[in-house]
């Protein structure tokens, strides 16, 4: 069943234990090493608000697996190119120059 269509306070029971990565992001399984916080232990409810967060739905064979075609919503960062140096439009307060100072004079030796 797909999270958006979940019934209000209703979750997925977990077939394994399933583990966060440390930026909470992906559900790896206990096997895995990038697993730093436990989601779910077998046979516990995970929050519906956590399997809508993290994209989490039920396959055929009723094991949790994380949707690939959808990234959750916190891990969505548009990257923008950088311009290069040259484009780069300079801000008003830093394309004045300074006015020249003194310059000093040479000692007479």
């Amino acid at each position: 069943m797909p999270p958006d269509q979940l019934p209000e306070g209703a979750g997925l029971i977990a077939d394994r234990r399933l583990l966060l990565t440390a930026d909470r992001s992906h559900v790896v399984e206990e096997s895995e090493n990038d697993g730093a916080f436990l989601l779910a232990a077998v046979g516990i409810t995970i929050p519906a608000a956590e399997v809508k967060r993290l994209g989490l739905r039920a396959d055929e064979d009723g094991r949790v697996v994380q949707s690939t075609t959808e990234q959750a919503p916190d891990a969505a960062v548009k990257e923008q190119a950088k311009p290069d140096d040259k484009k780069r439009k300079k801000p008003a307060d830093k394309a004045v120059k300074k006015p020249a100072t003194k310059r000093r004079r040479k000692r007479a030796t």
